[in-house]
């Protein structure tokens, strides 16, 4: 069962989120050790019952691995809100937030104190497990008890390689994110590969995402607090002057 575009673009948030609190706290982490904090959260979170990670994992060579989340990491670098620098003092990368990444984490303040729960769940993995070398996670992490049907009183570690130790599908989410129309609607711009750039604007007292395809020539607007409102221009100054006027005409059409 694949993700829906909204967990899709939650998921992405979040890992952005993950990356934001370790960085914070003065820590690193490199691709393989990413998954395994990444998994430990959505374990926890799905053990709370709380809606945070939508990712499957299997096991693989180096502990848990799913790859939707290298996926998501791949396309959060190539949009630039995630940097990937060679370690200073030996082989190796480090996966960090960018100042990009920073800049789309402030458009969601409100969610995120909205989202607390699924805050500190990502927070109690930094702190407990963030400090951790590689191996000391992965041998933890091997020695979890596998949870899914058929594994009862196997380790994760006496499964067979490939064999799926995580599914998000299988539970009942007691405390959903909970994301507005809106939000959800500029996180689908803001996440989006094929955004060359965007900037949100107040527009008639509105909030406005304004934003450009890579390889089109039009700035598109769209006004996520009135659903299907959107319109384009040429320049900035024309689909600012489109917005007011699709956004004048929604009114009066709605007022009738």
């Amino acid at each position: 069962m694949g993700r829906t575009t909204r967990e899709e673009v939650i998921d992405k948030l979040f890992l952005l989120k993950l990356l934001q609190l370790l960085r914070d706290k003065g820590m690193t982490t490199g691709l393989t050790k990413l998954q395994k904090l990444v998994f430990l959260a959505e374990r926890t979170a799905l053990s709370e019952g709380t809606e945070c990670f939508h990712y499957t994992y299997v096991k693989a060579k180096h502990g848990p691995y799913s790859v939707a989340l290298e996926r998501d990491r791949t396309i959060l670098v190539t949009q630039g809100y995630v940097e990937i620098v060679p370690h200073r003092e030996g082989p190796g990368e480090f996966v960090q937030l960018s100042e990009s990444g920073e800049g789309a984490l402030k458009l969601f303040d409100q969610l995120f104190e909205r989202n607390k729960n699924q805050v500190l769940v990502l927070e109690n993995v930094v702190r407990k497990f963030g400090i951790m070398s590689l191996q000391e996670l992965l041998n933890y992490v091997y020695g979890l008890p596998a949870r899914l049907k058929g594994q009862e009183g196997k380790k994760i570690a006496e499964l067979p390689m490939r064999t799926p130790i995580l599914i998000p599908y299988k539970t009942s989410f007691k405390k959903k994110v909970v994301v507005t129309d809106e939000e959800l609607a500029i996180l689908r711009v803001v996440m989006d590969p094929e955004t060359e750039w965007y900037k949100l604007r107040e527009v008639k007292g509105m909030r406005a995402i304004f934003c450009k395809v890579r390889g089109d020539r039009w700035i598109s607007v769209i006004v996520p607090s009135l659903p299907g409102c959107m319109t384009q221009g040429l320049t900035e100054e024309e689909a600012l002057r489109n917005a007011e006027e699709a956004i004048e005409l929604y009114l009066e059409v709605a007022n009738r």
